[in-house]
């Protein structure tokens, strides 16, 4: 089309024909440009459709095959584009776009291997500069996550064009996604090399620095970022979470800060905010920015929760509990909310209450040691060791070895009196540790007093 209010025309003329249901004509570069631009809208049913009446049209169009073959491929249709691929001719199957094309099916239907023969011998017919069809074979593999064979065509394309910054970007991506972060390092810096002023290259190797745990590079590349573009939210946003892991709370509060200023109602942010104020004990504070966040978000879980858990280390358990119920509200199947309010029951005494929540947590989280172990305690404490053992050994069969447990099933073994089983548990657990001795005597504290214990516990030492 030569512009845009031309193209208009025809496709207003184009859909009028499909209201009235008549046949009009459009010359094969009108129709290449339908159906662009319905695959553009990602409209794949009235894409084909075109391209099917384009090619009733102009049924020797070579141009409207690939075209057709591609609304296939956008649709999902690997099966049909390979079928409408077998239709071509046979001096068409000589073209290296039916070979990409054909590869591209082969990909999408998970043939990875057979695709890479496809796509080679698509190489094979190209004349000329092959980066762009490189460039293009990455793609398909990209998008079937299969980033090993995306890398190979993207090193023939860095081979070719070594200064290309797309393919550099790529290389450097890709590698980091398969976790070579050695080589995505290397490609990122080549790209820099080429244009030092890329605060997305910057931020990714800040990324990658972070995942290798080379916080004073991490540091360096997000400053950069930040430096090129100062609106360049992500950069502050991961350099604060680098504060927060190295428990340098001032200084993440400050670039969380920062951040809020690009994006003031970032939910992430602010739940991070608060819990930076958690960690420095500044409570108040922490309240403040939770109350902030429900105020952008009442239905965000977690700002309720970090609401609680504030009330929750002022001691104002009432006020606790009836932010974390909130959360739970909104979240379900949170494990952790669970917990907590758990807790905050037993602190109250409210033992039946705190059973409910502990055995959700159990449910929704089978490998929760400690919930199980707490669950276990409620019976413990109340004499009621039958009950803590059936408890106790549906915890281990979710736990394997663990040391903790075994010390508690050794426990209750002695308080029901079965001194064969305990001993036989508690050798178990010694075998793996010592840690859970202590649990063993807040179950059986007269466990000190007996001289075989106190043997077999010796004997490990």
């Amino acid at each position: 089309m030569q512009n845009d209010n031309e193209f208009q025309l025809v496709l207003q003329k184009y859909e009028d024909m499909l209201k009235a249901r008549r046949s009009y004509f459009f010359d094969v570069e009108e129709f290449e440009e339908i159906i662009d631009y319905y695959l553009d809208l990602r409209d794949y049913k009235h894409a084909y459709e075109a391209a099917e009446k384009a090619l009733r049209q102009h049924p020797g169009s070579y141009d409207l095959r690939v075209k057709l073959v591609h609304t296939q491929l956008e649709s999902g249709e690997a099966d049909s584009a390979l079928q409408s691929l077998d239709k071509f001719a046979k001096y068409e199957k000589e073209d290296s776009d039916y070979f990409l094309l054909k590869g591209t099916a082969l990909v999408s239907m998970s043939k990875f291997r057979e695709a890479e023969k496809v796509f080679d011998l698509a190489l094979e017919k190209t004349d000329g500069d092959s980066v762009d069809i490189y460039i293009n074979i990455s793609i398909a593999f990209e998008n079937a996550r299969q980033y090993n064979f995306a890398l190979k065509y993207l090193r023939m394309a860095n081979k070719s064009d070594p200064n290309n910054l797309s393919v550099l970007y790529d290389l450097g991506y890709y590698n980091e996604r398969i976790q070579n972060f050695k080589a995505s390092i290397e490609y990122y810096n080549k790209y820099l090399d080429v244009d030092s002023y890329s605060e997305n290259v910057w931020h990714n190797l800040g990324v990658i620095y972070t995942k290798i745990n080379d916080l004073p590079k991490a540091h360096e590349c997000y400053d950069y970022a930040i430096a090129i573009n100062l609106s360049y939210g992500l950069a502050y946003f991961n350099k604060a979470h680098i504060y927060a892991d190295e428990n340098n709370y001032h200084e993440a509060i400050k670039v969380y800060e920062e951040f809020l200023k690009i994006e003031p109602e970032n939910l992430q942010a602010w739940n991070f905010l608060g819990e930076s104020y958690e960690e420095l004990e500044d409570y108040n504070k922490a309240l403040e920015i939770y109350k902030k966040l429900i105020e952008i978000d009442n239905t965000f879980a977690d700002g309720w929760y970090g609401a609680g858990l504030s009330y929750m280390q002022q001691e104002k358990l009432s006020e606790a509990r009836t932010y974390i119920l909130k959360a739970i509200d909104f979240d379900r199947d949170n494990p952790e909310y669970w917990y907590t309010l758990g807790e905050i029951y037993s602190i109250q005494k409210l033992s039946g209450e705190a059973e409910k929540c502990f055995r959700q947590v159990c449910k929704l989280d089978p490998k929760d040691r400690e919930a199980w172990i707490r669950l276990a305690f409620l019976y413990t404490e109340k004499n009621e060791f039958g009950d803590a053992l059936i408890i106790l050994q549906k915890a281990s069969s979710n736990n394997i070895n663990s040391q903790d447990i075994l010390y508690i099933i050794a426990a209750v073994y002695f308080q029901l009196n079965d001194k064969k089983a305990g001993m036989k548990y508690l050798e178990k657990a010694v075998e793996l540790g010592k840690g859970g001795i202590k649990l063993f005597y807040k179950v059986y504290p007269q466990g000190k007093n007996i001289k075989k214990i106190n043997n077999l516990i010796k004997s490990k030492s």
